[in-house]
């Protein structure tokens, strides 16, 4: 009786626990990343965005001594058409060996609860007040390829938050639109523009901010072939840890691996710190904390656009802080197979916030895989006369091939 009192008991407590974790992601009601897409593919993939809230409509902005709620936030607009109210650039440099592109995703994220919000002191308080009801159509916007005319894009809304009681103070929205079609009928290297894209002007708690990300997956010649997942949602990073768990793969048997993770969010502060990414090494039983050295250890989500050691310059305009939009790419280092080695099938990855607070609303992870990894991954999808079983029996010839007559 005593045991079954204890069963008993541990039971409550289990459910009661999974019962509040459940009440507290539905009254927060995000929607957690999710697998978007998954590729493997004999080529690469690569990734463009900007902002489109700064403190002035064409200049760069490169100040990092402020928070982003003390900057009154203006519609950057680089296009010089009068037809739409928000725009920036962005260069795509496709390789010249590029056959095909395979996919193009295009997203668009701000946070859009009211046209513009300003400070006002009530009862000697300094609070934030918003004017203009948002407009219902911010999941259309344009979009332009280099020497075309603009394009309307219709997207999904993926994540809405502005009828979610949590969410309402600062309504971050993400839109997602597939525009491969868009790329394959003219695969052309140069600024990629996207417009009218809404958010909220002036003031908002914890700083408005807004930006498009534009990711494409290609196929290439002469390359190791490449396993390539997209994720999407909206994850509300405040005090806790987005775990995300990356498998399916199976990385080359041999020589170094050549892999990276994107991330895009709204809402990270330059100004303010203790926010990590952080990947699992399995070598060494624990998680490394992932820098570079525009992305401290302890402030990773910091108002910028990078490619690994570097700030993306090719862009229109190219500020260095760009005021709670996020786009990064880093490389995962495996020296010494630390974090990602030779015949692995897994990775985990976190990212965390103490102080911070951000969206991250798209994730893509990408690594060389071996060649019997290809090819079984796509026996379905192409005309390849190779047995399964005959994969999985192949070995690698170890020693010194000599020429044959």
């Amino acid at each position: 009786m005593k045991n079954l009192l204890k069963y008993s008991f541990a039971v409550l407590i289990v459910f009661s626990t999974n019962a509040q974790k459940l009440e507290t992601l539905e009254s927060i009601q995000e929607r957690p990343l999710s697998t978007q897409k998954e590729f493997y593919i004999q080529g690469d993939a690569i990734v463009i965005g900007n902002n489109i809230l700064s403190e002035h409509a064409q200049k760069d902005y490169n100040e990092i001594g402020l928070i982003n709620d003390r900057v009154e936030m203006k519609y950057v607009d680089v296009d010089g058409d009068n037809a739409t109210f928000s725009s920036s650039a962005a260069a795509l440099q496709l390789p010249q060996n590029t056959k095909k592109v395979k996919f193009a995703a295009l997203y668009w994220s701000a946070t859009y609860g009211f046209k513009k919000g300003q400070y006002k002191v009530v009862n000697n308080k300094m609070v934030v007040k918003g004017k203009g009801e948002r407009d219902t159509t911010f999941h259309v916007i344009k979009f332009k390829t280099p020497n075309q005319e603009y394009k309307s894009i219709k997207g999904e809304v993926v994540f809405d938050g502005h009828d979610k009681k949590f969410f309402a103070a600062n309504s971050p929205y993400v839109c997602y639109a597939d525009v491969t079609s868009i790329l394959q009928n003219n695969i052309t290297n140069g600024n990629y523009t996207v417009a009218n894209v809404r958010a909220t002007e002036g003031v908002i708690t914890g700083g408005s901010s807004a930006g498009w990300v534009l990711y494409v997956v290609y196929e290439q010649e002469g390359v190791t072939p490449k396993y390539i997942r997209t994720y999407h949602g909206l994850s509300l990073l405040n005090k806790k840890t987005l775990d995300m768990h990356f498998n399916n793969f199976n990385t080359t048997a041999f020589g170094e691996i050549n892999a990276s993770i994107t991330m895009a969010a709204i809402e990270g502060d330059a100004k303010l710190k203790t926010d990590k990414c952080s990947i699992f090494s399995k070598k060494d039983n624990r998680f490394i904390t992932m820098s570079s050295e525009l992305r401290p250890e302890s402030n990773f989500f910091n108002s910028k656009i990078t490619s690994n050691e570097a700030y993306v310059t090719t862009r229109l305009p190219k500020s260095e802080n760009t005021l709670g939009f996020d786009l990064v790419t880093l490389n995962i280092p495996n020296t010494n197979n630390t974090l990602l080695a030779n015949n692995q099938n897994e990775l985990d990855f976190k990212v965390f916030t103490k102080a911070d607070r951000f969206y991250m609303f798209f994730t893509a992870f990408k690594t060389d895989i071996s060649e019997t990894c290809y090819l079984e991954n796509n026996l379905e999808n192409n005309d390849l006369i190779v047995s399964r079983d005959v994969l999985k029996e192949a070995k690698p010839v170890v020693g010194n091939m000599e020429d044959e007559e």
